[in-house]
């Protein structure tokens, strides 16, 4: 059984097929491989274009793995595109009409798997995928430069095309900087966005933590002991996402790993200064218009925390730089990208 997505009914043949992921958590949605895609899509151009969105009907348990791969009955398209995280979808593709997206090798760093399960799971979502598609994109260097490293692969072989930002998202008055108390916003709170950190660097400080997503219990007992001001909240529309990014005084994403880290461009486009991780890919992402810590030092992250708190002229020109960023992200241009792939793999069919 496949579902069906919101397809976009247009005027012309070519046909793309996005094939997506199971959401597992109210969360997902919210998070960067769908925003993604909507905004590819809808910027297509409608007199050449016609585009559907196909949701795989299990997640990605070994178990559940092996149902999609069996189950799947691929619709009529001229293109496939799988969007990321279902990888090995691609093994049931045409391989000349198939073009896959990693958005980064986070599947292969789970310490807690033996090392055959690591190895059936490096065969499923990386080595045989990449080697049977001939169009891969990756979004960002760093992503690029692992799966070269890990799938022995060359690199001409893989494309960069980065993310965008949703083209709504817009500064409109925003308030006054709080020095006094201001809000820190986390978005995210899977083990790599390094929470545990920020709660250690922000200890006996006056600022309040707002965090996106479910907290486990674990992470409410580390706030709690840390006697930290927080707020939570989980499965925002885009709407409330925008106006927490607005409501922000900070933006904090100081991950130890990252494919990309859309949040940080988010919140250039929203005026809200940002820290985020010295390492790549966060460091290119941001542009420059960042204070850069060491996320596995909670002293460097409470320094630039503080620095952009104090420091005036440092947090008004990062911001200001932000802006200027965030035009490398714009959707038109994202989009016209992998419309120039998508012709070229028409032109070779």
């Amino acid at each position: 059984m496949v579902i069906i997505v919101t397809p976009r009914l247009l005027s012309m043949t070519t046909k793309i097929v996005f094939i997506e992921r199971k959401y597992w958590s109210k969360d997902i949605k919210m998070f960067s491989i769908e925003k993604v895609f909507a905004e590819v899509s809808r910027l297509l151009p409608e007199d050449g274009f016609v585009s559907e969105f196909v949701r795989v009907p299990y997640g990605n348990s070994a178990v559940e793995t092996i149902r999609n791969l069996i189950s799947f009955k691929k619709p009529k398209a001229d293109i496939y595109h799988v969007t990321g995280q279902i990888n090995y979808m691609a093994l049931v593709l045409p391989a000349r009409r198939t073009v896959l997206t990693v958005h980064d090798l986070g599947f292969l760093n789970n310490g807690n798997d033996g090392w055959l399960r690591r190895y059936v799971i490096k065969k499923l979502f990386l080595d045989l995928p990449i080697r049977r598609l001939k169009y891969i994109t990756a979004v960002s260097e760093a992503t690029r430069d692992d799966i070269v490293a890990t799938a022995h692969c060359s690199p001409d072989k893989i494309r960069v095309i980065e993310n965008p930002i949703q083209e709504d998202y817009q500064p409109s008055g925003r308030a006054a900087f709080n020095k006094d108390r201001p809000t820190i916003l986390q978005v995210g709170i899977t083990e790599n966005k390094n929470i545990p950190n920020l709660i250690e660097a922000l200890k006996g400080t006056c600022c309040r933590l707002n965090i996106i997503g479910e907290l486990s219990s674990d992470l409410v007992r580390v706030l709690t002991e840390a006697n930290i001001d927080y707020e939570n909240a989980v499965a925002l529309d885009n709407e409330r996402m925008k106006a927490a990014y607005a409501e922000a005084d900070i933006v904090a994403f100081c991950s130890t790993f990252e494919g990309f880290g859309l949040p940080i461009v988010e919140a250039q486009a929203m005026q809200t200064p940002v820290i985020t991780s010295d390492l790549s890919p966060m460091k290119e992402v941001s542009g420059g218009a960042a204070y850069l810590a060491d996320p596995h030092d909670a002293a460097s992250i409470r320094e630039g925390i503080l620095r952009i708190i104090n420091d005036d002229e440092f947090r008004e020109s990062i911001t200001k730089q932000g802006l200027e960023n965030v035009k490398r992200f714009q959707p038109a241009a994202i989009s016209k990208q992998y419309q120039d792939l998508y012709m070229e793999m028409l032109e070779v069919k």
